[in-house]
């Protein structure tokens, strides 16, 4: 990646822990320009394209078509020491497919959204032509690949179908947090306060039409916003005296309002890109935090799973949820998630079900 998000690469630093806490032959390694991201251990850096934080359209892609040519020439080479890839799928890359043709390695694509329909969603003449493009290049790479993991089922089956492959191997590896008991302070008074975090609110977070809404609304409640807003949205949440921005924070101080709050939120608009399954990590860092979920789209948790709720784009039904979460302990609700969010847990699952398919020791 050009410039790795945050979220990735606190996703992939915990996946290295997991692998090292269980003792599992597995390294995991983010592929960047020098000075994008700090330098740690799953980090290679690229020789050839430099970090810029100011750059004209044609030398980023410049840079991109470098980047990609050089990591896939660097993994092939790495290739040779391990039984297994797992290539995190990135769209319309004709490098991807290249290399998938002629590595003989068996390689699985890891894949966290139904692409096609996400690219589109800007609606305008660029992301008409990513999305077809995609189309086209990503049904080639699903194809060439040995089989498909997905965080959720309905991205497992649109890859499937994709590819024009419906039995295509495949495996279903949720997202996951590197699980530490939090030393939860409750400090939830009488009246409802609610966390809703998001790095930036996208359209399909929904923020728009929550904000919406509470303006037809005299309930009695705080809203927490963790992140960077929209102008739009900017405006519309001054305009509300119940609303609280915080914009862009570390774990430390997420932690701090949590400890006011009753629950979170999670994305209300999922069907703006055509989806009704997710795998938030803000999810699984609020149930860690002592916190239950409320969203509008079905999460990968038991039917059973009591502190996540999937309902209607409705404040009654949001507030209701908090009051019955109430008199929850806090310490509890994240005792009794930590199976369904625990990155060791998820890795050790996916791990055994790749060594069984494989049977091979080193696995």
């Amino acid at each position: 990646m050009l410039r790795p998000p945050s979220g990735i690469l606190k996703q992939m630093e915990w996946e290295q822990t997991a692998a090292n806490d269980i003792g599992l032959d597995w390294d995991v390694r983010l592929f960047c320009p020098p000075e994008s991201t700090p330098n740690n251990k799953i980090i290679k850096y690229s020789k050839k394209v430099t970090h810029r934080t100011n750059k004209r359209s044609h030398q980023a892609i410049i840079d991109w078509i470098q980047l990609r040519r050089e990591y896939h020439s660097w993994l092939m080479e790495e290739s040779h020491k391990y039984d297994l890839l797992l290539m995190r799928y990135y769209v319309h890359d004709p490098f991807q497919l290249a290399f998938l043709r002629k590595v003989n390695k068996p390689v699985y694509l890891v894949h966290h959204s139904l692409e096609v329909p996400e690219l589109a969603l800007p609606n305008n003449l660029r992301s008409y032509f990513r999305s077809n493009l995609d189309a086209l290049l990503g049904r080639a790479s699903i194809k060439n690949a040995d089989g498909i993991i997905g965080v959720t089922e309905e991205i497992v089956q649109y890859e499937k179908q994709r590819s024009g492959e419906p039995s295509k191997k495949s495996y279903i590896y949720p997202n996951g947090v590197s699980f530490v008991v939090p030393e939860i302070a409750d400090r939830r008074a009488h009246i409802p306060e609610i966390l809703f975090i998001c790095g930036y609110f996208v359209p399909w977070q929904g923020l728009d039409l929550l904000l919406d809404i509470m303006r037809a609304s005299d309930h009695n409640f705080v809203l927490h916003l963790v992140g960077e807003l929209s102008g739009s949205d900017m405006q519309r949440a001054k305009q509300d005296s119940r609303v609280v921005t915080h914009g862009l924070l570390s774990q430390t101080d997420i932690l701090k309002i949590s400890e006011r709050c009753w629950i979170g939120l999670s994305s209300l608009a999922l069907e703006r890109k055509r989806m009704l399954q997710a795998c938030a990590l803000k999810v699984r860092e609020c149930l860690m935090m002592g916190l239950p979920v409320y969203a509008t789209y079905n999460e990968p948790f038991p039917a059973q799973f009591p502190y996540y709720k999937k309902g209607n784009l409705n404040l009654d039904c949001i507030i209701n949820f908090a009051h019955s979460m109430r008199d929850h302990s806090k310490l509890d609700i994240s005792t009794l998630s930590r199976k369904y969010i625990d990155k060791k847990y998820l890795l050790s699952q996916l791990a055994s079900s790749l060594r069984a398919d494989y049977n091979s020791e080193t696995l």
